[in-house]
């Protein structure tokens, strides 16, 4: 894995505006943690769980619920990613679409970049674009953005 890129403060944001932030090392979505996945949120459907019904269907495999993708964004996001100085509340998301399902065995890499910076009366507000691309494939599995504010941490 390669070093953490380290933020700390507005204008480290405001200079990666427009530009990626970082693309993240792959990581397999196995079947275990899409059937992890899946009994944390009491989905419990045969496409996430039942193996030979899967083999015979279009999927051909176990395949993640469609809001797996987006419940990985935090864990990637800190593996890539250091805040130095600051606290961080989520805002929520304006889109996220799924443009094809993730099967079990595929390799997820997460695309990450700085939309834009709004410099707030109180902290800023951090506008991301994402997308998850399998198996080195162009055309994302998921896309979309959300929010984040930020304050400077006081002492």
């Amino acid at each position: 894995m390669s070093e953490k890129l380290i933020i700390t403060g507005l204008e480290d944001f405001q200079a990666r505006a427009g530009q990626a932030l970082f693309t993240s090392a792959p990581l397999i979505a196995s079947r275990e943690m899409i059937q992890q996945f899946c009994r944390s949120v009491n989905q419990l459907d045969w496409f996430h769980f039942d193996e030979e019904r899967c083999a015979a269907s279009p999927f051909g495999t176990i395949v993640a619920p469609g809001m797996f993708t987006l419940s990985l964004i935090h864990s990637v996001y800190f593996e890539n990613v250091e805040l130095r100085g600051l606290r961080a509340l989520f805002l929520g998301s304006d889109r996220f679409r799924i443009l094809r399902p993730v099967r079990a065995g595929d390799q997820l890499s997460l695309h990450f970049m700085v939309e834009r910076v709004d410099v707030r009366e109180e902290g800023f507000a951090v506008h991301y674009d994402f997308s998850w691309h399998s198996n080195a494939e162009d055309q994302p599995v998921t896309l979309g953005n959300f929010i984040v504010r930020y304050w400077p941490e006081t002492a």
